[in-house]
Order: C-alpha cells, then sequence, then structure tokens
C-alpha cells in the first residue's frame, strides 16, 4: 500500500501524488498551485540532485517549510551582505518555518536529507528569472564561495 502522508513518503511518492513537473534552469520540482495578478503559488521540492540553483528574480519570494527535511537558503543580497537560513520546523535548533526573499537577492537551496517540500509565493506574480552562471559576477560575496559553488548548475 503506498503511503498517503506526505512524512512517509519517497520524494518520487511526492513528485508523483502533487504532479509536479521538473523546472528546466534551476533545477527543482515544481506544481503550480495557483496564480492571479497579484500573486502565484507553486510547490517547490529538493533533493540531493535536484536543488534550487543560484538564481535571481525581481518579485519578492516567500517560502515555507511542508515537510521533509530542513533546507538551507543561501541568499546574497544586493548590498553584499548574504545570510544563511534554515528552513525547517525544528525552531529549538534555529530553523524557521518561513522566510521572504527580497526581489533582487540571488538564492540558493539546498535540502539537508532526501527531500525537501515548500511552498513559494511570488507577488507579484512570476514574471522571469536570472540563473546564475559560471559567467556571472558573484565576486563581492567570496566570503561565502563555497557555499555559493555548491549551488551552482555546470554548464556544457
Amino acid at each position: 500500500m503506498k503511503p498517503t502522508d506526505l512524512r512517509e513518503m519517497s520524494a518520487q511518492q511526492v513528485i508523483d501524488a502533487l504532479k509536479m513537473h521538473y523546472l528546466e534552469g534551476e533545477g527543482c520540482w515544481i506544481s503550480l498551485l495557483w496564480r492571479t495578478e497579484h500573486a502565484n503559488a507553486i510547490y517547490a521540492l529538493l533533493t540531493p540532485d535536484d536543488f534550487s540553483a543560484m538564481h535571481r528574480l525581481n518579485e519578492d519570494e516567500a517560502w515555507t517549510h511542508i515537510a521533509g527535511a530542513p533546507a538551507e537558503m543561501l541568499l546574497l543580497n544586493p548590498d553584499g551582505s548574504h545570510e544563511v537560513i534554515m528552513l525547517g520546523t525544528d525552531i529549538a535548533a534555529g530553523q524557521v518555518p518561513h522566510h521572504r526573499i527580497p526581489g533582487g537577492c540571488w538564492q540558493g537551496i539546498i535540502t539537508k536529507g532526501e527531500w525537501t517540500l515548500v511552498s513559494c509565493v511570488l507577488a507579484p506574480p512570476f514574471s522571469a528569472f536570472e540563473l546564475a552562471v559560471d559567467a556571472t559576477d558573484l565576486s563581492a560575496w567570496i566570503d561565502v564561495r563555497q557555499h555559493i559553488a555548491a549551488r551552482m548548475r555546470t554548464t556544457a
């Protein structure tokens, strides 16, 4: 019998149950929940191989942890500062269940386990994103270059 509780599912079972598709470029699994003229929401699933690669949006984006392992968010702010946020449910361990990423910040998110399911809300609705590539200048954040490297997609 297949599990019906997200907490008991494998990543593939979550992908199938939520009818997710692979997001080329950024690299995670998504499913559109809703979209209006003011905002939109998706489910996103991260695995060790299918992480949210370094990218930036024009829109503010709010991430909420739903199930699975915690996720580590690396945010590179336009002023040259950075933040590492652990998105999850163990508040005593310093995790937060929800975090807003301002538009214009570079972001890259990885799971800290087998998989992580989140919801993401963008306001205004998603328009486009800029994916960091090898030639992208991220030198302002040289102190976190190893964190950045773990969130880059290799280009051929």
